[in-house]
């Protein structure tokens, strides 16, 4: 029986879609339909039913995946202790991440495990949209959010996110300062429009996290944006930290209520639920963690 085949039918039972199995696996579409044909006919069973939306395992299909992961995962394992022998990282890891964070933040741990890992190949998708893992064929994604929504997905803290109010001296002068976060209501506030609630500002205040409800004219998915923006005096904008430390040390820009905590984002490794996480995923999740750990390496996080 073809291994080949056994991991395109897991992966376009985990996708639910030809398309996106082929995607992760490197292969075309017409490549992944053969392997999973041989497989049907070597079996003589209907393995997955199509439709237009995608694939969906038949009640066989459905067994024989269940008992395609055990032994998948046994290769996997036999696999990682060969590896962990040599702690050669082989192959290719395949992520997304936020690019305005990778830009800012992330191209010095990158490249230094990319050094010590020169048999590893590393495919970067970099943006700040909100990326479909699994249907991606990603080996992993980093995530900035406060809440996580797909449960489908295992989640790791890398490290915390702080972040600041701040406008321009020009703004305030013009608008006057808030003094209390309610005082933003009456404020032109520039929104992060890749926020589902972008609208909602969350502050902690005496051990609760209290949303307020703010507006403004500008609404962009982009960082720089916001902060050219609030530089200019557009408004009041929320940014995290790692973006204002040249433009607040330039006095372009100021913070604001800093009384008032906001409530932190985190930075999250998000991969696809496996009994043996592969080894290179594991490997480059643990040197992230551990980077941001040592002193210094997060500050203006």
């Amino acid at each position: 029986m073809d291994l080949q085949a056994i991991k395109t039918f897991c992966r376009a039972i985990e996708t639910g879609n030809l398309t996106a199995a082929a995607r992760g696996l490197h292969i075309t579409k017409s490549v992944a339909s053969r392997r999973i044909q041989a497989l049907e006919d070597e079996l003589g069973a209907r393995l997955l039913a199509r439709n237009t939306k995608g694939v969906t395992a038949t009640d066989a299909g459905a067994a024989f995946y269940e008992r395609c992961l055990r032994i998948l995962d046994d290769l996997e394992d036999a696999r990682q202790s060969v590896k962990c022998a040599s702690d050669n990282l082989v192959g290719t890891l395949r992520f997304t991440a936020p690019r305005s964070f990778t830009d800012k933040r992330l191209g010095r741990p990158l490249t230094e495990f990319m050094k010590r890992h020169p048999d590893l190949a590393m495919d970067m998708n970099l943006t700040d949209e909100k990326v479909d893992i699994i249907g991606g064929g990603y080996d992993l994604g980093l995530r900035i959010t406060s809440q996580l929504d797909d449960t489908s997905l295992i989640a790791r803290k890398v490290t915390s996110i702080h972040s600041h109010l701040i406008a321009s001296p020009q703004y305030l002068a013009e608008r006057g300062t808030p003094r209390a976060p309610e005082d933003l209501k009456g404020h032109s506030c520039i929104l992060y429009s890749n926020l589902p609630s972008n609208n909602q500002w969350r502050f902690l205040m005496g051990g609760e996290t209290v949303s307020v409800r703010v507006d403004g004219a500008i609404s962009t998915n982009s960082g720089d944006m916001q902060l050219d923006a609030a530089r200019a005096g557009l408004g009041i904008a929320a940014l995290p930290r790692f973006y204002l430390h040249e433009a607040v040390q330039k006095g372009e820009v100021v913070t604001v209520l800093e009384d008032f905590s906001r409530a932190d984002v985190h930075l999250y490794a998000l991969y696809p639920e496996k009994r043996l996480l592969p080894l290179k995923v594991r490997a480059f999740v643990d040197f992230l963690v551990e980077w941001f750990q040592i002193p210094g390496n997060s500050d203006c996080l």
